[in-house]
């Protein structure tokens, strides 16, 4: 199967360059592997603000509503200089597919960035959440995929994002009402996996029952798609489209086969085996009744195989 590469923006200190406020790059197994599979934007929004390599540390203020990048040092806020540029930069993307971006940091943090309440730092700060530019990075990218980099770490998590990116990688290449039909076919378990209502949501802008103009169907379908993977699937979820695929095969299996898949499905419920475990057993029933339709289905692998990493130790 071949998968359309996507386009993410990295932080630029993650595995590319020694530009982080003390002169080092970060290290990330994960992005090192995704280097031959995905095509990275890095951007270090400190350097490009005339900030040097190293550098003296800024923290995040919310003085009142008024977002501050204080440079403890000198007290300079370097905010207006973050919100140009990140203004700049960002309007000026085209066909990204989502971000990775380096965690705790002022500028680029998704989620664990520390907002302190006044310009000096020996105050507690007033909780976590996004850096300047990734602020602005979800003002102008609201749905895109979005991931920190000590997030990788999680394989849920990390498979989550790699299912999004791929997916919406592969969508840049709809151009036809033909493609749009195939794309939904291609993805319905996946979707269904994700989100039920959403799956028919999109069912229904394929099929543009109001023939409305292509450019505007895609657009609509594409605000869907976006939105559909904005949470991850429940394990719940994932039993129902096993059991769904599981129908395609009630006449051809043995009792004894139908036993085995049942008793699979209960050990994934417990936590004892992956779904891997699992679809590795209906892709192979696929292959064996020389089902086209199941055997393409992007749910058995959304990403690419190099990708699916269950033994840490051979990222070693």
């Amino acid at each position: 199967m071949s998968y359309s590469r996507p386009r993410i923006v990295l932080s630029k200190c993650i595995e590319f360059d020694a530009c982080r406020y003390d002169g080092q790059m970060i290290n990330n197994k994960y992005v090192k592997l995704m280097k031959n599979h995905i095509d990275f934007l890095t951007v270090c929004p400190e350097v490009e603000i005339g900030m040097g390599i190293p550098r003296d540390t800024i923290h995040l203020v919310d003085n009142k509503g008024k977002a501050m990048l204080i440079q403890s040092t000198t007290n300079k806020d370097y905010a207006p200089n973050m919100i140009d540029f990140s203004n700049e930069y960002l309007s000026n993307l085209n066909d990204i597919d989502g971000f990775i971006l380096k965690s705790r940091s002022p500028s680029c943090g998704i989620s664990s960035t520390k907002i302190y309440p006044k310009p000096t730092k020996n105050t507690s700060p007033l909780g976590r959440g996004p850096g300047l530019f990734t602020s602005k990075a979800i003002e102008y990218f609201p749905n895109h995929p979005k991931e920190e980099d000590k997030r990788l770490n999680d394989i849920f998590l990390r498979e989550h994002f790699l299912t999004s990116i791929f997916t919406i990688a592969e969508f840049r290449n709809v151009s036809s009402f033909r493609d749009l039909y195939n794309f939904q076919g291609k993805h319905k378990y996946l979707f269904m996996t994700y989100n039920q209502v959403k799956m028919r949501q999109m069912g229904k802008i394929a099929a543009n029952f109001d023939e409305h103009p292509f450019e505007k169907v895609k657009a609509n379908y594409l605000d869907l798609l976006y939105k559909l993977f904005l949470k991850r699937p429940r394990y719940l979820s994932n039993i129902n489209t096993q059991m769904h695929i599981f129908g395609y095969f009630k006449n051809e299996l043995s009792s004894e086969e139908k036993v085995y898949f049942l008793e699979l499905l209960d050990k994934y419920r417990e936590g004892i085996i992956p779904i891997s475990g699992v679809n590795i057993v209906l892709k192979s029933w696929s292959l064996r009744i020389k089902n086209e339709y199941l055997i393409n289905q992007s749910y058995f692998q959304p990403f690419p195989k190099e990708l699916v990493i269950l033994n840490e130790s051979r990222m070693k």
